[in-house]
């Protein structure tokens, strides 16, 4: 008798107590008609502080191959991804929210496209209308805009819906860096990906916890982990200010030479490149303090996670 191949289901949470049970019997009635496959189901309760961790419970309690991590408090979306990925033992991987936006009848046209020989099967969110609110949905849209003019590793706008094979969990568990972006980690890794597209889901319950600080700090590791174009940016700035100010130097010695010697206030010159030069000092300072900090978080190599308990989970 051949064994069925095992499919993992990621879904980090953060104060979804009224989505857990919904989730969690949608998800098995998807996963019903998949015969020729065995699913596993790994929570990760990003430290909520409503009722999370005891819905999980609750359904762990009727099955063995629903598991869960609890974390000590709230480390983020990234740092639950790695807790899910780590500890998952599926021959693929699939990583999906928990609000019901990501819809679980996608996961048999994510398993079809596996089965197809695609090792990375990305989903493209089709937004409804007043699905998601103006903010997430722009914000989204501006950061990958962003990310992909400066950064030679380009990423998919849309979400973190989507499934890996067990040979791309195995290469992202071979990096040691701290300050982890999956979506530019996956993208930089290569193999043979596809994208699908999906239509959002309304929200069951609640409001999305993604704020604009959470935003700003995904940013900044996505920014400074893929790019070194900003410390580019600014040598070649300082380097047309330099020539500039050289030029206007030779121009203004000239004019008061032999055009009007009144025209311009040796004194006021002073003051101006006297502010323009410590601007430009801070600037280029403020450039390599973040990407000085990014370094010290990687040389502290303080754990992105600690777990606070799971459930049906041997490796922890």
């Amino acid at each position: 008798m051949v064994s069925k191949r095992t499919i993992t289901i990621i879904i980090p949470v953060y104060n979804e107590e009224n989505t857990i049970q919904v989730l969690t019997s949608k998800i098995k009635e998807v996963i019903g008609v998949e015969e020729k496959y065995a699913f596993e189901i790994i929570f990760i309760d990003d430290g909520s502080i409503d009722k999370t961790w005891l819905e999980i419970e609750r359904v762990a309690s009727e099955s063995e191959k629903i598991k869960a991590i609890k974390f000590s408090r709230n480390f983020g979306h990234q740092s639950a991804l790695e807790a899910g990925l780590q500890h998952s033992q599926g021959d693929a991987v699939i990583t999906m929210d928990g609000d019901l936006q990501h819809p679980p009848e996608i996961i048999p046209k994510l398993l079809r496209k596996w089965e197809e020989g695609h090792e990375i099967v990305i989903t493209k969110r089709i937004e409804g209308k007043g699905v998601l609110s103006f903010y997430k949905k722009y914000t989204s849209q501006l950061f990958c805009f962003l990310f992909n003019l400066i950064s030679t590793t380009q990423i998919i706008p849309g979400s973190d819906f989507r499934l890996m094979d067990r040979l791309i969990v195995k290469e992202l568990e071979k990096f040691s860096e701290r300050n982890k972006f999956y979506r530019g980690l996956i993208s930089w890794v290569g193999f043979n990906t596809i994208t699908i597209p999906y239509q959002v889901d309304n929200r069951l319950h609640g409001h999305s916890s993604f704020t604009l600080k959470k935003l700003f700090n995904l940013a900044f590791i996505g920014i400074t982990t893929f790019s070194t174009l900003p410390l580019k940016l600014i040598l070649s700035f300082g380097m047309v200010i330099a020539v500039l100010s050289l030029l206007s130097i030779v121009f203004v010695f000239w004019y008061k030479n032999y055009v009007d010697n009144a025209m311009f206030s040796n004194l006021a010159l002073l003051v101006l490149f006297i502010i323009f030069s410590n601007g430009l000092l801070i600037t280029i300072l403020g450039i390599n303090s973040i990407y000085q900090v990014t370094m010290l978080r990687e040389l502290l190599g303080r754990p992105n996670y600690i777990v606070h308990r799971s459930i049906n989970l041997k490796r922890i």
